[in-house]
């Protein structure tokens, strides 16, 4: 059974790098760290995942598949980004682990440089495969917040699920999910060019999730 409250993050081909990809790359940081691993987003949901962990014991993230072609952009992007610093809900250094690691494209489709971008800090037990695990309809989420419907730009959103009550619906496939662990979310900086050495994390990183004072 679905949670009534989760974060939904729709995926694709990004950075010119594709699906399969993406999840073999991220499969291979879940079985270095244990079970953790980052996923790079490009909007902030910080304000709502707050009041996501307040709501659920376990706050969840569902990942379903695309339904439109990427685009070009997203294909063939004119350079990559690498992240190496972070900060967590309370705008607090978090050391990103050894062995993670979170890409975008450089630039936007205006041609702007991209100065920070995002992640949910997530946890797998089970290895990342997209499979079909359950069915969202998407005209009965709304965000948690604002309790409006989703816009049709939001890649990324904290949901609420409502009563089944549309006798049609647009359904999006789960295709698999994770918890999000401490810290949750966290907003990336420290811009690197994907051909520069990423400069190796300092001191140790817990893989554990840790109780939070953000939910008190």
């Amino acid at each position: 059974m679905l949670p009534k409250h989760f974060c939904w993050t729709r995926f694709g081909t990004e950075a010119g790098e594709k699906i399969d990809s993406i999840l073999a790359r991220k499969e291979g940081e879940r079985l270095v760290t244990g079970g953790m691993f980052l996923w790079g987003i490009g909007n902030s949901v910080g304000p709502a995942i707050r009041d996501l962990i307040r709501l659920e014991e376990r706050p969840m993230v569902l990942f379903s598949p695309m339904r439109s072609k990427p685009k070009a952009i997203d294909v063939a992007p004119t350079g990559l980004t690498v992240w190496s610093e972070a900060l967590d809900l309370d705008g607090r250094d978090w050391t990103i682990p050894e062995g993670v690691k979170v890409t975008s494209r450089q630039g936007s489709e205006t041609g702007r440089t991209k100065r920070s971008h995002y992640a949910l800090v997530c946890r797998s037990s089970s290895p990342l495969t997209a499979l079909d695990l359950a069915s969202l309809r998407y005209e009965e989420l709304v965000n948690l917040q604002s309790k409006n419907k989703l816009g049709a730009s939001q890649v990324t959103a904290v949901v609420e699920q409502l009563a089944r009550g549309a006798t049609e619906c647009t359904t999006y496939p789960v295709a698999f999910m994770a918890e999000l662990v401490f810290p949750y979310f966290v907003k990336l900086g420290g811009p690197l060019d994907s051909s520069t050495q990423v400069p190796k994390s300092r001191g140790r990183s817990s893989y554990h999730h840790q109780p939070s004072l953000l939910a008190a």
